[in-house]
């Protein structure tokens, strides 16, 4: 009987199992950790208060998404590794159909409550509450992603040659350390068979895309313990994850600083504009409000701090002083240009030095005074009729001024000298009575040719003295152009080599010969 009733149950517990009517593996487990041991979320997992629970961090980046130089904000999705040993959560797999591993959402579990320190949002949770492994030996495993955007102090001295050294600072805003104990993860190296610290932030190879415009150099990991301030505190300890990336600057050399060094160069061709032109402040002008631009431009893509001055903003300030300067030497220069003898006298010293001295040692060439015609072997003028009003005074010096008086008009009058015949030759007129006769008639045609030649010769005169300007301010133009090409070949050079040759550290951290990478990994 005994036996018949136990093949009865046998042949029912089988029926059951197999039509699904059993109770899940996985249920009865939960019912057993949750009910039966009365599981307490809101309770440490120690045995004794003053126990510590280890948590092991880890961080591994998917991508680095960007950063934002005018609100110091650095942009990363990211999976934080947590791990803990929750003793409340053990069972024997044997008696669960060998199930080893749960899988449980994290709101029913008790969890460190770590966040990002330094989150520049006020958003200090995590992307996605994926669900938690629970493993048989109590091991709990929480891999959940996260979008952060955390604080970056940017260092904007040498932009757009920068690079930059971001953190993120994890820390338990609800435990101290004298409840939790944080530490780097470690992880197991099977050819060694030895446990190794992972203090670096490690890369999702597969889903790892690389920023346009940052090219990541160290990515080291640190525990950090502040023993000025007491353990129970939250400030006492610290994982921070460092982010020290270099800036490519391709994109910035071709937008910003190539158009900004061809624009500066601008200014020195305003020395080549003639003044009669009446461009030279117009070119001078429009350089300089062009540079404004640009300095509008980048004071909206650095933020707004005053602890230093950008690299292309040193430059640009740099290039608008110069221009300024070029603008008050073409004032000057257009001011000597239009003077005139009736409104400035030119001084000895001023002939001397900009006449003679400078345009020499500038290899300026000078207006010829006179040079032989090969074809007509005449000399020619300058610009000035100063040849032709030498040779009229020599001329009138020589002559008599009967003679001036008589050599043209007696042949008009018929009174020039002539042979005829005896029988038709008139009573001769003594000299006197022509010069009487004639001499009201003539004056005022030489007081007319005096005039004409007085104001010829003041005109050239006028006309000589407003050359000597001009050539004044030629030599200005000039000795401004020998002056201002090299200093600003010079500053565009000194600014920008300082810029390419800022290299970041070849180690993380500085005295710390570690390198943080896994090829020089710490084993435990």
């Amino acid at each position: 009987y005994i036996t018949m009733v136990a093949t009865i149950i046998y042949m029912v517990a089988v029926y059951v199992n197999h039509s699904g009517l059993a109770v899940n593996q996985e249920e009865r487990l939960m019912n057993y950790l949750f009910v039966e041991k009365g599981y307490n979320k809101e309770l440490r997992p120690v045995t004794n208060k003053d126990e510590s629970v280890n948590v092991d961090l880890g961080l591994t980046l998917s991508n680095l998404v960007s950063l934002k130089e005018a609100d110091e904000t650095l942009t990363t999705n990211v999976w934080i590794d947590h791990s803990w040993t929750d003793y409340r959560l053990q069972w024997n797999q044997s008696e669960f159909g060998g199930l080893w591993i749960l899988r449980l959402p994290p709101d029913m579990l008790w969890l460190p409550e770590i966040v990002l320190e330094n989150n520049n949002d006020g958003f200090f949770q995590i992307a996605y509450y994926c669900n938690v492994l629970v493993y048989n030996s109590g091991f709990v495993y929480w891999l959940p992603p996260a979008i952060f955007h955390s604080a970056c102090p940017i260092n904007v001295n040498f932009f757009p040659f920068d690079w930059q050294n971001c953190s993120l600072k994890f820390s338990s805003l609800r435990y101290n350390a004298k409840e939790i104990t944080m530490n780097l993860k470690q992880e197991l190296d099977r050819e060694l068979d030895k446990h190794y610290l992972v203090e670096w932030i490690t890369l999702d190879l597969e889903a790892f895309t690389e920023n346009g415009e940052w090219e990541i150099i160290h990515k080291p990991a640190r525990k950090n313990i502040d023993r000025s301030v007491s353990p129970e505190s939250s400030k006492y300890q610290d994982i921070t994850f460092y982010l020290i990336i270099k800036r490519k600057p391709l994109f910035y050399i071709i937008n910003i600083v190539l158009p900004c060094i061809l624009i500066a160069f601008m200014a020195i061709f305003v020395f080549y504009l003639p003044a009669e032109s009446g461009e030279k402040m117009t070119l001078a002008i429009s350089v300089l409000l062009a540079q404004s631009v640009f300095l509008l431009l980048i004071s909206q893509r650095l933020p707004a701090t005053s602890l230093a001055i950008p690299l292309i903003g040193k430059y640009l300030l740099f290039i608008m002083l110069l221009v300024t300067a070029v603008v008050g030497t073409c004032v000057i220069v257009l001011n000597i240009h239009f003077r005139t003898p009736s409104t400035h006298v030119m001084s000895s010293w001023i002939k001397e030095l900009f006449l003679e001295t400078l345009p020499r040692l500038l290899h300026m060439s000078r207006p010829a005074e006179s040079e032989p015609d090969p074809r007509a072997g005449l000399l020619i003028r300058r610009s000035s009729s100063v040849g032709y009003m030498a040779k009229a005074e020599e001329y009138f010096a020589v002559k008599s001024r009967s003679d001036l008086m008589f050599e043209k008009q007696s042949e008009r009058h018929g009174l020039a000298s002539r042979v005829t015949p005896s029988r038709e030759r008139p009573k001769p007129l003594g000299m006197a009575d022509v010069q009487d006769l004639l001499y009201s008639e003539v004056k005022p045609a030489i007081d007319g040719a005096n005039f004409i030649i007085k104001h010829t010769q003041d005109k050239n005169d006028y006309n000589e003295e407003k050359d000597n300007w001009n050539r004044v301010s030629r030599t200005v133009d000039r000795l401004c152009l020998f002056l201002v090409t090299p200093v600003l070949i010079l500053g565009t050079l000194w600014i920008f080599l300082t810029g390419i040759y800022n290299e970041p550290p070849e180690l993380p951290f500085a005295g710390d010969p570690f390198d943080y990478s896994m090829e020089h990994r710490h084993f435990v």
